[in-house]
């Protein structure tokens, strides 16, 4: 049983999934729920590990109702037309310290698919494990928010995953 890969659930309720991205030269940060999927890890066995999982665009949160709605229409997230952003994973590593993983995959966005690649670290909760990673996107190649000049290109993404063994 060493070496099995454990599989998990991420709940959503315990989970935070932000971006942050300078609009008019302000920090504006917002959130998606709906975290969805499945979590196989195991850090003795990373070649049977992997993630697929994925939030619900329509829940995308700025704490202003106006910029959501905005934010839900065609030249952002088109929500009617791709109610999810997916991550699926392609391969784990470890990374340059020990407690640190590196995740490649493919992030998926209003059907634009982009391999994007981040490191992550695992810390071993009750019944599982909560993961957190930070790392950059460019809004652009998942044609986000049309040609805004007032929007930044590139955006943080900040996760804080609540994975519960299944």
């Amino acid at each position: 049983t060493c070496c099995l890969a454990q599989a998990y659930k991420p709940i959503d309720q315990n989970s935070e999934v932000k971006f942050a991205i300078r609009n008019f030269g302000l920090n504006v940060t917002g959130s998606f729920k709906g975290l969805n999927g499945s979590i196989i890890f195991n850090p003795e066995n990373l070649a049977a590990s992997g993630f697929n999982v994925s939030v619900q665009a329509n829940t995308v949160n700025t704490g202003n109702n106006s910029r959501d709605k905005h934010l839900k229409k065609e030249d952002y997230f088109d929500v009617e037309k791709y109610p999810v952003l997916n991550f699926t994973s392609a391969k784990i590593s470890n990374g340059t310290k020990p407690g640190v993983y590196l995740v490649e995959g493919l992030l998926t966005i209003k059907n634009k698919k982009k391999n994007i690649n981040f490191p992550f670290t695992t810390t071993s909760v009750t019944d599982g494990y909560q993961l957190q990673a930070q790392f950059k996107i460019n809004r652009r190649d998942f044609n986000v928010g049309g040609n805004s000049l007032v929007l930044s290109d590139e955006l943080t993404v900040s996760l804080k995953v609540y994975a519960k063994k299944e």
